[in-house]
């Protein structure tokens, strides 16, 4: 006599199909719940990395801003005078001042456009020439017949000829300044501000824009509209969120740095954020 091989009943199958179809939608629900995560992380680090870049290009420019360097101020914009050289003023000329510079960085030198240079007067307080044409002077040095006492000596650096540049005299004072053995600096005037992205359409970007010559740049993008500069002022360098009608009571800026994501994480409705908050205090205070 034949046995028959015993198959699946219908309730069998049924319970199989749901434990099947759980499974299924655990699985799913993994998948969604993990891709949604690593959405959320790349708009985390995206975001990071942007307000990190703002940072590192804000920092190095604005750690160099003497006082009465802040030119003009608003929440969303500062304008700054930026130093790229340093000299020491060895006599006058026809009018003009003869400045021994420092080394430098040679490509920033070269890179660079002066809007003006500064001087250091008996007060300590710096002294503003404003615009200010830059030109090489007609001798290498300043041991010519420029300088008396003391000889002032013009140094050079691997990757840096020894170079010093003829300016306009600051025809303010009397006798003119800068006088013999003042500290000097060249410098750009910077306009940092949070606009409309020109890469990303109805996002908000940080533009950089030099003053002389009207180049403007677009560094990171985007931020949230809620990234600004606040100002420190007072001996506890209290932060204000406007400016003070006096800006060079100010004495650094307080970096709100909110920078998004492109786009919105898979499962969100906003682009994520990340927000650095740093100060900046101002050099060479007298």
């Amino acid at each position: 006599m034949t046995e028959r091989t015993r198959g699946f009943v219908l309730a069998e199958l049924l319970v199989a199909l749901v434990i099947a179809a759980i499974i299924g939608v655990a699985m799913t629900q993994l998948v969604i719940s993990q891709s949604r995560f690593a959405a959320l992380q790349g708009g985390i680090i995206q975001a990071r990395g942007g307000a990190r870049a703002a940072l590192n290009v804000l920092a190095t420019d604005l750690r160099m801003v003497s006082d009465s360097g802040l030119v003009a101020a608003a929440p969303d914009s500062v304008t700054v005078r930026i130093p790229y050289a340093f000299g020491v003023a060895c006599g006058q000329v026809s009018g003009k001042v003869t400045v021994s510079l420092l080394p430098s960085d040679s490509a920033i030198y070269l890179g660079a456009t002066a809007s003006g240079y500064a001087w250091r007067d008996t007060t300590g307080k710096f002294v503003f020439v404003q615009p200010a044409t830059v030109s090489s002077s007609v001798t290498s040095n300043c041991t010519s017949t420029l300088i008396t006492n003391p000889p002032i000596t013009t140094l050079s650096a691997t990757g840096w000829t020894a170079l010093a540049v003829a300016l306009p005299n600051d025809t303010r004072r009397t006798p003119p300044g800068p006088p013999q053995g003042s500290l000097v600096y060249l410098y750009q005037l910077v306009r940092y501000a949070f606009a409309p992205s020109g890469q990303l359409s109805g996002r908000v970007g940080l533009w950089r824009t030099l003053v002389s010559t009207g180049q403007r740049d677009e560094l990171v993008a985007p931020f949230d509209t809620s990234a600004s500069f606040q100002f420190l002022v007072g001996s506890r360098l209290t932060p204000r969120t406007t400016p003070p009608v006096v800006l060079d009571s100010v004495l650094g800026l307080r970096m709100v740095l909110v920078a998004a994501s492109e786009a919105a994480p898979e499962g969100r409705t906003k682009p994520e954020t990340f927000t650095i908050t740093a100060n900046v205090v101002f050099q060479n205070h007298p």
